[in-house]
Order: C-alpha cells, then sequence, then structure tokens
C-alpha cells in the first residue's frame, strides 16, 4: 500500500522528481569517482609491493609511479650502480611498445626470479635464451589468444616463437605479459644506450635504505625507491584524496539533503488533505511518518544508483584515456555511496515526516 502511494506520488511530479534526484546522482558520483583513484593506488600499490618487497626501483626521476613504463635511463649506469656496496645483483628491465601486440618486456639475463618476485614458473616449454627471437608469455595472454608453445607471433615485422608459458599468478601484469631477453629487444630495436628500470637486490634490508639514499643523493636524473618509501609516498597522496572526497562527500551530502529536504517540506503540504484522510480513517502517527521517509529514501537511493551507474562509465572513459589504468571501483565504494545515500535520505526526510504527522486530520481536511 505504502508503496504504491510512493511510486503514485513520484509519477505525479516526475520532472521534479528527476531534478531532486539530480543531486545525489552528481554527489554519489563524484565521490565514487574521486574515491576510485584511491582504491586502484592501493591495488596497484599492494600489488607492486608483493612482488618488489626488498628491491629497490631505480627509475628516471619525474616519473610518477602509475607511468613507469615511460621512464628512461642510461643503460651505461649499471655499472656504477653493480659496485655500490650493499648491492648483491641488478635486474634490468626496458619495456617497449609494438603494433599490434602492445607492450613487451625485455628482461636481463638470469635476473627473472628478481622481477617477477613471486618466482613465477612455466607452466609448458622452456625459458628464452638470449640473441634467439623467442618469447614468454603470460597464462592469460596465452588463454585469451589461443596461443601455445611452437607458436609465432609477429613484432614489427618479425617472427617470434613461443617457447614458454607461465603460470597463472592472479596479476594482470604477468598474466598478460609479452617477456624477452633484453639482449634479443635491444639487438630487434637497436636501443641499446636506453633502459625502463633497475630493480636492485640488496645484501640486507639494511642495505636497501642506503643504496637508496646514495642514488638519490648522488644522482640527478634518476630516482630510487624502496617498499618502505613508496608506501610512505602513497600515504601522503590518499591522505590528500581521501579528504579530496571527504569535502566532495559533505558538500554533496549537504545539498542533496536541502534540496530533498524543501521537496518533501513542498509535498507534505501539498499533499495535507491526502494525510488528514489517511490519519482520519485511522493511518497513525508512525505510518504517516514512515510514508514519508520512504519517499525521501526512496529519492536518495535510486539517485546512488544513477549516480553509481554514471561513475562506471566515467572511471571507464578516464582508465581508456590514461597510459595504465588506475581507478577501481570496488564493492566497498558502491557500498560507502549507498551508505552516504541512505544517511542523505533519513536526515532530508526527517523534519517533513514529523510535520505530516502533526497535522491535524480535521484541519487538514479542509485543505483545498
Amino acid at each position: 500500500m505504502m508503496w504504491e502511494m510512493v511510486i503514485k506520488e513520484f509519477e505525479r511530479h516526475k520532472l521534479r522528481t528527476v531534478l531532486t534526484m539530480l543531486g545525489v546522482v552528481v554527489g554519489i558520483f563524484l565521490v565514487i569517482s574521486v574515491q576510485s583513484f584511491s582504491e586502484g593506488i592501493v591495488y596497484y600499490v599492494n600489488d607492486q609491493i608483493s612482488v618488489t618487497a626488498g628491491l629497490v626501483t631505480v627509475h628516471q626521476s619525474g616519473i610518477p609511479g602509475f607511468s613507469i613504463q615511460q621512464s628512461e635511463i642510461d643503460y651505461s649506469l649499471l655499472d656504477e650502480i653493480e659496485s655500490m656496496n650493499g648491492v648483491d645483483r641488478v635486474a634490468v628491465v626496458k619495456y617497449r611498445s609494438f603494433d599490434g601486440v602492445g607492450m613487451v618486456t625485455g628482461i636481463s639475463e638470469g635476473s627473472d626470479e628478481i622481477i617477477r618476485g613471486i618466482n613465477i614458473k612455466l607452466k609448458e616449454g622452456r625459458e628464452t635464451e638470449s640473441g634467439a627471437k623467442e618469447l614468454e608469455l603470460g597464462s592469460k595472454r596465452a588463454e585469451d589468444n589461443g596461443y601455445s608453445v611452437g607458436d609465432k607471433i609477429k613484432i614489427d615485422g618479425a617472427d617470434f616463437e613461443i617457447v614458454g608459458i607461465l603460470e597463472e599468478t592472479g596479476r594482470d601484469q604477468y598474466d598478460n605479459m609479452i617477456a624477452m631477453k633484453l639482449s634479443t629487444m635491444q639487438d630487434f630495436t637497436g636501443d641499446y644506450d636506453k633502459v625502463t628500470l633497475f630493480m636492485i637486490k640488496p645484501n640486507t634490508p639494511e642495505d636497501a635504505d642506503r643504496i637508496e639514499a646514495e642514488i638519490n643523493d648522488n644522482y640527478d636524473e634518476i630516482s630510487a625507491a624502496t617498499d618502505k618509501s613508496i608506501m610512505k609516498s602513497v600515504d601522503s597522496t590518499l591522505s590528500q584524496l581521501n579528504m579530496m572526497t571527504l569535502a566532495l562527500g559533505s558538500i554533496a551530502a549537504v545539498i542533496s539533503g536541502i534540496v530533498i529536504m524543501n521537496v518533501m517540506i513542498m509535498s507534505v503540504r501539498e499533499r495535507r488533505r491526502q494525510i488528514g484522510t489517511m490519519k482520519a480513517i485511522g493511518a497513525t502517527d508512525r505510518q504517516v511518518i514512515t510514508l514519508i521517509l520512504l519517499e525521501s529514501i526512496t529519492l536518495s537511493l535510486v539517485g546512488a544508483a544513477v549516480g553509481t551507474l554514471l561513475s562506471f562509465s566515467g572511471v571507464a572513459f578516464i582508465n581508456m584515456l590514461l597510459t595504465r589504468p588506475i581507478a577501481i571501483i570496488t564493492p566497498r565504494l558502491v557500498l560507502v555511496g549507498f551508505s552516504i545515500a541512505l544517511v542523505i535520505g533519513v536526515i532530508s526526510g526527517i523534519a517533513p515526516a514529523r510535520q505530516a504527522a502533526k497535522l491535524d486530520p480535521i484541519v487538514a481536511l479542509r485543505y483545498e
């Protein structure tokens, strides 16, 4: 019965209903969209740290973490880095994008276990060899494209043989990767001067902090970071994003709440006779309050649903424009969005609901 009355009221003022929900739609859209970057950063950093824990990552100065594949550092610096005190081994990585296949990873000889971190094993085939036009594929890349060991992949007009397929890791960066030996990539592209990253394995955890400080103090063109310093930087970024989200959420809540409250107060005044009739035939104050709150909450939650759907589209569009998808909408974010909307609906409906409950049936029935 109540739901029928709620729906009838919305249908009676369709334009007003849509405009009222619009504030909630925009607010929830902004909150979820902005917070999705925090979720994406947390996911990305945790994914990276689980792989590079204990290592020192060296990349081009000024390149943010999410654009790390754009880093370019002089390969000639390798000897200096390897000669530092406390350095056990250095793995070299070069990312290169090719038409038709996307990003390919070149890894220096004998350093697979450092780069992979979690020691990915081969599910099929063998490891690539230096000098040979051979590739290893991630499990998802192979499965999605129907590749198997022995197949050929054409890269810039040259045929590369798939000699190994890696086990599934659950990490996109590995399950979709195409990898070859660094020397093979250098010979193929003719670029022997630049690489993307140095991954340093220190002798001890204490050496990692010292190596990081030494590189950052003595080199301008490259920067070093341990997993601890990365997390510290991320915490600072997340704090700023969370403050922005809090500000957006607060503004959205206040504006949406005021709009819904005003509309509900107007609705109560317009429906005095209807409410008076309800009370005259036995409706209790609790039932009247429930009806008005139900309308207010429904307005807010439907607005949240639309805002959430729009945020999925917005985040997908933003990720499409970025070199690396960053924003992620998680179930937690959706729950936060609907929780905010529920609070807005309840708070906005309290005053109009109490006003409706206090109406005198006799006076209300006289209202035209």
